[in-house]
């Protein structure tokens, strides 16, 4: 019984040491999107629904480069876990492969449609200009959006939270002070004139983009500098057909789970786009506030899928089911907590973003109906992590898959189309979705398929 207490508390003191900076990480990054979306707000509903129907098609990609980066991370926990050294520089080398070729090809499709596709999701004519500027610009940091995206993940796996802590936080920090001086125009302040360049959102564009770039490329340097899995590109970057086949069936169901959820938040967005140019800006205001929510799941997920996957390298089933336990025990109780908060400060949080009090309005209701999604929101975001820790990957997509297609967007379509509840049916929707993920993704890790999947059942 002694040995069990200390084998957890020492389980607690990993699980504290890689969770707080990712934590942090997501609370800072979100604390800065919500300066973002303030700072652009300030150009009234248009320019906040410019970036708003954007949104979708930029978490849909970045969701499949983080996909990408399971493929890659999980082999490094493996690696880690075992002490395979050499594996693991291998595997890092073929992640950069990876993030070049799907970072090129991400840039030139989105460059390719950028022109259309806000169209396609509803814009009005009074927001499509910017819309498509917006997307080109941002599209042009994808390259380095994929370095970001694919050595963040591989660099937690490894049980470095810290790095992408310090470059996320730098980024969105530039991201705001470029936000300062591209928005804006020149303008008296405080009795000073501070220069600006009046792009508006296009500039909001440049800033993230530069912001993105600058990142991923800092990213990119400190993987190939971890101590003794130091490595570099002179070693041989040829690529290596059992790290890529392996990478494949990790990630590709990991992205297209994250394609079939994003394809769905598109759906949902054109939807929201139809209704109003207020509904589409409360809409966006409503998805940045919430991000408030499920930060400590993030954070806490990054380290499920780290140690359960290093737990698993090391052939440890033990310490694998008590940190896949431990971590969304965690995460469910934070999420209950933010979830509550979220609900009572719902109008006063929704104001910091827009001056427009039916844009206000419209965003706190949102946010008071998915309240009560957060603590299973939490649960699914951990444990599909700890599930692809252990190599369980395809049923996190066949519930994304599920939730959304056949709950939440044909619930939301009836309850906007048919019930006529506007946002909040949108919202109401989504809180079912989050529900049902999250009671699946726990029921799934229970039953432990996982276990021999991944090679430890006894």
């Amino acid at each position: 019984m002694q040995g069990a207490l200390m084998d957890q508390k020492g389980r607690i003191k990993t699980l504290w040491h890689l969770s707080w900076p990712a934590i942090i990480e997501q609370v800072l990054g979100t604390m800065v999107s919500y300066v973002d979306t303030a700072m652009v707000g300030t150009l009234g509903a248009a320019g906040t629904a410019a970036v708003s129907v954007n949104a979708a098609p930029t978490w849909l990609i970045n969701g499949i480069l983080v996909g990408v980066g399971v493929g890659y991370s999980v082999q490094v926990s493996n690696a880690v876990g075992a002490g395979d050294e050499a594996r693991a520089k291998s595997v890092i080398r073929q992640s950069f492969l990876a993030a070049l070729v799907c970072g090129l090809i991400a840039c030139l499709i989105y460059e390719g449609i950028s022109g259309s596709l806000p169209r396609w999701l509803g814009a009005k004519p009074e927001v499509f200009p910017h819309a498509v500027n917006y997307l080109r610009i941002y599209a042009a940091a994808l390259p380095l959006a994929a370095f970001l995206a694919i050595f963040s993940a591989v660099l937690r796996c490894m049980g470095n939270t810290k790095a992408p802590l310090l470059f996320n936080t730098a980024a969105n920090l530039l991201n705001v002070v470029l936000n300062f001086f591209f928005i804006y125009p020149t303008r008296e302040r405080w009795g000073f004139t501070i220069p600006g360049a009046g792009w508006g959102v296009e500039g909001a564009g440049i800033a993230t983009a530069i912001s993105i770039a600058a990142a991923g490329a800092a990213t990119g340097f400190a993987a190939f500098r971890q101590g003794r899995f130091t490595t570099s590109l002179k070693e041989g970057i040829r690529p290596d057909r059992s790290i890529i086949r392996r990478a494949v069936g990790l990630g590709l169901p990991s992205a297209a789970e994250r394609a079939t959820i994003n394809l769905g938040q598109i759906a949902t967005t054109a939807l929201v786009a139809h209704m109003s140019t207020v509904a589409l800006a409360a809409n966006q205001i409503a998805t940045t506030a919430e991000g408030l929510c499920y930060l400590p799941a993030y954070g806490i997920g990054y380290a499920a899928i780290a140690l359960v996957g290093q737990s698993v390298g090391a052939g440890k089933r033990e310490d694998a089911e008590a940190y896949g336990n431990l971590t969304a025990g965690l995460g469910f109780l934070l999420c209950l907590v933010t979830g509550t908060a979220l609900f009572l400060s719902a109008p006063p949080l929704a104001s910091l973003f827009n001056t427009d009090p039916n844009v206000v309005a419209e965003a706190a209701l949102a946010l008071r109906v998915v309240a009560f999604a957060e603590p299973f929101f939490g649960l699914s975001i951990i444990l599909t992590n700890a599930l692809r820790g252990g190599d369980d990957v395809r049923f996190p997509m066949a519930v994304g898959l599920v939730c959304m297609w056949l709950v939440r967007v044909p619930l939301a379509y009836l309850l906007v189309l048919r019930f006529e509840f506007g946002l909040e049916g949108v919202w109401g929707a989504m809180a079912v979705d989050l529900t049902l993920r999250g009671i699946l993704c726990a029921v799934r890790w229970k039953r432990g398929k996982w276990v021999r999947l991944c090679g430890l059942e006894s």
